[in-house]
């Protein structure tokens, strides 16, 4: 039996609004929050917003994978020790679609 790999939850879409709806959605099925107002409160618009070194979540709702490699490669390492990372991209670039669990509006809403 093969364990399943913690991943960074990213949602697409090239709308703002419903990307924020997607991640707010996920938050709440990862029990991050009750309700979609509470998730929104706790959502951050950039992942420079949130101190990465001591988070417990990251929920972002505008990230770019090809802005900072590095930020990038440390988002997956809290995902893969178990944290919950969700982040809205507008896309995702190919070279990226490894590292995701990858949520469409269609999927969550």
């Amino acid at each position: 039996m093969s364990k399943k790999e913690n991943k960074i939850m990213t949602c697409i879409s090239p709308d703002n609004n419903q990307r924020t709806n997607m991640v707010c959605e996920l938050a709440m099925r990862c029990r991050l929050a009750t309700i979609r107002s509470d998730a929104r409160k706790i959502l951050k618009h950039s992942v420079y917003d949130i101190d990465l070194s001591e988070a417990y979540y990251v929920l972002v709702d505008d990230f770019n994978f090809r802005e900072s490699p590095s930020t990038t490669q440390r988002l997956y390492e809290l995902a893969a020790r178990g944290i919950a990372v969700i982040v809205g991209c507008r896309k995702l670039p190919r070279e990226f679609e490894f590292l995701c669990d990858i949520y469409y509006p269609e999927a969550l809403m």
